[in-house]
């Protein structure tokens, strides 16, 4: 399968993309599988057995971009539809809008398309070989699957538009001093096993407000104070009424630490 979804038992869903001959680059089939990784992750969550979602790379790349074959049609002078972008684009947002933290971990190039997965997820890690940029002028192309909307509310415009003009990439190093990756792995460690970890302190955590977080940040753009300080309200009498909250709360009584349950 070109995306595989897997639980582990720390509670992790973790969506590979599974193309490691090809960099990962993104065919019909990734997108497909993007598609259906996305709701097996929301059915895991909805269970409560998902507490947080890692978007992996198979191999030494996270995403080369978009295959060429998706192409093909373009190149013979067919235009392609508005309801097929959009459901290309809708593959990556899926990640945006899950309850519960999703981290995208970069090894080796994520590129075009697959900086613009990384952006939709919540928070992106790397390795200390990543590569992050968006290549899509080098093809007469724009960002067209959510990238001109996430990457400026990430990085800023001004950086954003030299990336998405300039079609360069982005070192390990730059892409942490610009906020677009939060954490590089150590060196000396497994990239697998670190990002799992990073990912797997997320999951124990206090899920209903840890996903309530980025909803509340991405929807503050949009919204005016007034708007926003209801919103914050609202989210917070779902967590004040969560088993987490309660057991915070009983812990700190204690004087003991707390063991979140994810509910």
């Amino acid at each position: 399968m070109s995306v595989t979804f897997a639980l582990s038992d720390a509670h992790v869903g973790v969506v590979t993309l599974n193309r490691a001959a090809k960099l990962n680059a993104m065919n019909h089939d990734v997108f497909t599988g993007l598609h259906d990784a996305a709701a097996a992750a929301r059915n895991a969550i909805d269970e409560g057995r998902c507490r947080a979602v890692l978007v992996i790379g198979d191999g030494r790349a996270f995403s080369a971009g978009l295959d060429v074959s998706l192409f093909a049609a373009q190149a013979a002078g067919e235009a392609p539809t508005d309801d097929w972008i959009a459901w290309l684009q809708q593959a990556f947002t899926h990640y945006e809008d899950l309850p519960v933290p999703t981290i995208a971990a970069v090894r080796g190039p994520a590129i075009g398309a697959g900086c613009q997965l990384a952006i939709a997820c919540h928070l992106r890690i790397g390795a200390t070989d990543a590569s992050l940029g968006l290549l899509e002028a080098r093809w007469g192309l724009v960002p067209d699957l959510g990238g001109t909307w996430r990457l400026p509310r990430v990085i800023g415009l001004s950086r954003a538009t030299d990336l998405a003009m300039s079609g360069r990439t982005i070192d390990a190093p730059t892409a942490s001093q610009w906020g677009l990756l939060d954490a590089i792995a150590p060196e000396g460690h497994d990239f697998s096993t670190w990002a799992h970890e990073y990912a797997a302190r997320l999951a124990a955590g206090p899920t209903v407000a840890l996903g309530a977080v980025p909803a509340l940040l991405r929807n503050s753009y949009r919204q005016d104070r007034e708007a926003a300080l209801a919103a914050e309200r609202d989210a917070q009498q779902r967590c004040l009424k969560s088993e987490d909250f309660r057991e915070a709360a009983a812990a700190g009584m204690e004087g003991r630490p707390p063991s979140f349950c994810g509910r």
